[in-house]
This record gives C-alpha cells, sequence and structure tokens, in this order.
C-alpha cells in the first residue's frame, strides 16, 4: 500500500509532495524546502548542508 503525503516549505509555504531537508547555518536548524527554494541556494556555502530528500510516497 502506498499512502501520498504534502509537507509544507519552510520557507515559502507551499504544499509539496518533494522537499529536501537543508541546513544554510553551522549551528542553524534544519529545513524543508521546495524545489524552488532549494535550487535557490547556494551549494557551494561553507555552512551549506544536504541531509536528504523527503518524499510523499511512503511505502509500509
Amino acid at each position: 500500500m502506498v499512502r501520498i503525503r504534502t509537507k509544507t516549505c519552510d520557507r515559502c509555504g507551499c504544499e509539496a509532495t518533494v522537499l529536501y531537508r537543508v541546513k544554510t547555518e553551522a549551528s542553524g536548524p534544519w529545513h524543508f524546502l521546495c524545489d524552488r527554494c532549494w535550487s535557490q541556494l547556494d551549494p557551494h556555502s561553507p555552512h551549506y548542508r544536504y541531509g536528504g530528500t523527503w518524499k510523499a510516497k511512503k511505502r509500509h
């Protein structure tokens, strides 16, 4: 069985089925960002850290 979920982007507030878990500050919290907000980040920033992808489809 597959269930489809949505989650809200921490930056723009839109609901998405795929979000990226990232840190943008050295000691800051993790944020879940949609495709649009994630693509605006600089992955070469010294504090950028990727923490995985959250997906709407989840098997159980």
